[in-house]
């Protein structure tokens, strides 16, 4: 875990596989706006699952999707889903948040059982001040697809196309 990198209107900046090239490395970001919303309501185990998972997990993704399968408008986007990518794999430790607000820490766990982590990132417009190509929005564990590892459950139906698997 490392200390956050805050640049412009992203909390943290992290690295990512390019969803066009599996090869190449992008930068996405968490805007403050959607951490802060985690912290407001509370939701310690995925304040520590970000550090612990999110922040240099992404670049263990075994893959990643285009698109969602259900309406997102996104400020006057009404076509938001479109621009969705999703990661998957399948993480060798999970956290959770022991201790307080303010003196706790993440704590590793061992990851639920027949489950696979996902991250949803937002495309972000191009090109923009902070060469970011997309925002994190969502993380969490998915029942894993009993016939695609480290896949969730049903992608075919919750997503576009998969665009490619390491």
């Amino acid at each position: 875990m490392r200390s956050i990198q805050r640049i412009g209107p992203y909390i943290d900046i992290i690295e990512a596989w390019s969803p066009f090239d599996s090869g190449l490395v992008v930068k996405v970001g968490v805007r403050e706006e959607s951490f802060q919303q985690l912290v407001h309501h509370n939701l310690a185990t995925a304040v520590a699952q970000y550090y612990g998972i999110v922040q240099d997990g992404l670049l263990q993704a075994v893959h990643a999707f285009q698109g969602l399968k259900r309406p997102l408008m996104h400020g006057d986007d009404m076509r938001a889903d479109e621009g969705v990518f999703i990661y998957s794999w399948r993480s060798e430790l999970d956290y959770v948040w022991t201790g307080s607000r303010f003196a706790g820490h993440p704590a590793q766990r061992t990851p639920p059982p027949n489950l696979v982590f996902v991250v949803l990132v937002r495309e972000e417009q191009q090109p923009n001040d902070f060469k970011v190509f997309g925002s994190v929005e969502r993380w969490n564990w998915v029942k894993q697809d009993p016939r695609l590892k480290h896949s969730p459950v049903d992608w075919k139906e919750r997503y576009g196309r998969k665009l490619w698997s390491r």
